[in-house]
């Protein structure tokens, strides 16, 4: 009893005890599960009608595309721009393609089997035009999509998938699902295009406007002809004009505004001159070389940019492309070049690079040639001699040759290889050895091969054509660099500016005296892949989306290829919404100015009545204007200006007569009509009405996506994993 008492006694203390450690847990879980929460948050890209687009997803849909691109090219690596463009349109389609997936799910809009299967049949897709399902014709050839789905699945059940061939059929299931998303598309475009409906004389008018042509004398009073000073704009009447026209100003998503200087390092004297000094000894050992083997060691150990391979190319194979330009010094040398002449070092300035190079052997040969192969392994190295020889008895007592492949379980069919194919290749032994041996035989010829490992491998050549001088070269082809003291010379000489300014004010102020330059960037956009197009700049990026606060000064970022010095200051956060009046007040003022300025021309204008008159007001301008139509703009070379309004008016004034003024977008124009005349093209009613509802429908799709993408709330990240 007395335990009971006790217990009853302290049962206030341990249910609050039993609370607490229940809260605890509770509480504690809550936060482990915010833990993963979080971080399922800091794996997301964008969000799209309130659906997140995980970094995994982003990363897959990118994927497809690239390996799209590199099938399509033919191109096994991209460029950081080449893959920012592909990257922005993988993220652009799927935002369109889930957007118009939703609508036309709605609507009861789809796409089905059968419709995706004539397409696959028929080849009527961009998405096919590739040479993978091409004939000798270059015409896509269904039959050679079967043959490389069959050998896929049969190496897939083997285990011995390529990895060529997974990029070939992840190539072929995007070409599936792309049709499927473009069909769905049409679709949907052709029930807009139902909602819009021309008539005839809509459809005559239209005829009209493009046919008539009007040719003109023109008078223009430009806007410059009068001094901005001249006009007074006051505050009062900014603010009336920005808040009539808001909507022109509105803001789809926060933007920020940066001031930045960016230091681009460059390679001192001394680094000149220590590079001229190790091509000068490139050249020296170039021209002491008495065979290929030494040329070509001495453009392995050099790390040229052209390496070597001991075979026969084309001039065009020494070519390369160099940043933004393109290095092709070597083959313009070689067509005057003698067999064993060394070119001295020399810089090409245009490409940032240093080269030396000797042409070892220059003979005309073919450039395509069509053959065929037997490969023939044995268990061990003489019973492949063995049995390759007794193929090559067999050939040449007349036997067929696929007939023997298909004992060999080879197809022995027949392909063009061509010196482009293998121009930018790193060749080994073996390699090198194939295509000699391919571009050495004649037309007809069958020959034994034996590679290093022991197998050989029967050839024979069945036509050739393009002939074409060819060559060996040996070439050290390096750039001019700056070393890791000019770097950190450079580094530290920034660094002290930058530790030294800690305001923008100040980094503006001191800039110049330093040689530094301070750029302003506007309305960054955090789907912006770089600042200031300088590669490498992710980090910056972040920093500016991410951590910096207005009137921040950022680390310095090393960024480009390893050659720009990067400092950014954050200035200004544009919120979504509307530009403020302070952003857009500049523009407005502008825009009020001009028509002031037209308001003065046209009084000093309103009493000419003929072009005789309008060509002697003071400042005007004048040009003889022809085949001007309706449906485009004019362009009036003397204020290098396009003027619908010129359009308008000379359309609708009578041969002979004269009209004007009318105001412009860049001064006010007076004209005389000195001609009339119609296209030959004849009016086709139907036709017509096509084309204006499909013009009404393609503007108005453009309008609902517009809409659409409003309406889905869509959210970019991307910026965090760049």
């Amino acid at each position: 009893m007395a335990v009971l008492q006790k217990i009853r006694n302290k049962s206030v203390l341990l249910v609050t005890l039993i609370a607490v450690a229940l809260f605890l847990f509770v509480v504690g879980d809550a936060l482990r599960g915010g833990e993963g929460l979080f971080q399922q948050s800091k794996q997301v890209v964008g969000e799209i009608n309130g659906e997140s687009v995980s970094i995994q997803d982003y990363q897959e849909i990118t994927k497809e595309y690239q390996n799209f691109y590199e099938i399509m090219s033919q191109k096994s690596s991209f460029s950081e721009q080449e893959l920012n463009q592909i990257n922005d349109e993988a993220w652009n389609n799927h935002i369109q393609n889930t957007l118009i997936n939703e609508e036309c799910e709605k609507l009861g809009i789809a796409v089905s089997d059968n419709e995706i299967a004539d397409i696959l049949r028929t080849g009527q897709s961009q998405f096919l035009q590739t040479p993978i399902f091409m004939n000798q014709q270059g015409r896509f050839d269904y039959t050679q999509v079967q043959r490389f789905l069959t050998e896929y699945k049969e190496a897939k059940a083997n285990g011995q998938v390529s990895d060529d061939y997974e990029k070939i059929y992840n190539y072929y299931m995007f070409c599936q699902k792309a049709i499927r998303n473009q069909l769905l598309t049409q679709k949907y475009q052709i029930l807009l295009s139902s909602c819009f409906l021309s008539n005839p004389v809509e459809a005559k008018l239209a005829f009209d406007n493009k046919s008539a042509q009007t040719d003109v004398l023109l008078a223009a009073v430009p806007f410059t002809s009068i001094d901005d000073k001249d006009v007074k704009i006051s505050d009062e009447e900014i603010k009336a004009k920005y808040n009539s026209e808001i909507e022109k100003y509105a803001l789809q998503q926060e933007t920020r505004d940066i001031k930045f200087i960016d230091v681009v390092v460059t390679p001192s004297a001394e680094d000149k001159a220590e590079a001229e000094k190790e091509m000068d000894d490139c050249y020296n050992k170039l021209v002491a070389a008495t065979n290929n083997d030494d040329a070509a060691e001495v453009v392995r150990v050099n790390s040229s940019l052209l390496d070597y391979s001991n075979v026969f190319k084309t001039k065009d194979a020494f070519t390369l492309a160099a940043g933004n330009a393109r290095f092709s010094a070597i083959s313009n040398l070689l067509d005057s070049a003698a067999v064993g002449q060394t070119v001295k070092t020399t810089y090409d300035a245009a490409s940032n690079l240093y080269y030396t190079a000797k042409v070892l052997e220059k003979e005309t040969k073919a450039d395509s040639v069509l053959f065929r192969q037997i490969g023939v392994a044995g268990k061990d190295e003489a019973d492949s001699d063995k049995k390759a020889d007794s193929i090559m008895v067999a050939l040449n007592n007349g036997a067929s040759f696929k007939d023997i492949a298909k004992k060999y379980a080879q197809k022995g069919d027949s392909a063009w290889v061509t010196t482009a194919q293998f121009a930018r290749a790193q060749l080994d032994e073996d390699n090198s050895l194939l295509i000699n041996s391919i571009y050495s035989m004649s037309k007809g010829e069958t020959k034994k091969v034996k590679f290093s490992n022991g197998v050989n491998v029967i050839l024979q050549v069945i036509d050739t054509k393009d002939y074409k001088p060819m060559y060996k070269v040996a070439a050290v082809v390096k750039p001019l660099n700056f070393s890791k003291e000019t770097f950190n010379n450079k580094y530290n000489e920034f660094s002290s500016f930058v530790a030294a300014n800690k305001t923008i004010e100040s980094l503006e102020a001191n800039a110049a005296k330093k040689g530094y330059t301070v750029f302003p960037a506007e309305n960054l956009s955090n789907a912006s892949h770089n600042i200031y197009n300088i590669k490498g700049t992710h980090d910056a990026l972040r920093w500016v989306f991410d951590e910096a606060e207005v009137g921040e000064i950022s680390d310095i970022y090393d960024c480009g290829d390893h050659n720009h010095l990067l400092v950014v200051a954050l200035t200004g956060i544009n919120k979504e919404g509307y530009y403020s009046i302070d952003k857009v007040k500049d523009y407005i003022k502008q825009q009020l100015t001009n028509e002031k300025k037209a308001e003065m021309i046209l009084a000093n204008v309103k009493n000419v009545k003929s072009f005789t008159d309008a060509s002697k007001v003071k400042n005007a301008v004048t040009d003889t204007v022809r085949n001007i139509t309706f449906n485009a703009p004019t362009f009036v070379r003397a204020l290098n200006a396009s003027e619908p309004v010129v359009s308008a008016a000379a359309t609708k004034t009578a041969k002979g007569q004269f009209a004007g003024p009318v105001k412009g977008n860049n001064g006010v124009y007076m004209l005389q009509v000195i001609n009339k005349n119609k296209s030959n093209e004849k009016f086709d009613v139907k036709n017509e009405q096509t084309v204006a509802s499909q013009n009404i429908a393609r503007t108005a799709f453009y309008g609902v996506m517009q809409v659409l993408a409003k309406k889905a709330n869509i959210s970019d990240t991307r910026y965090k994993f760049f």
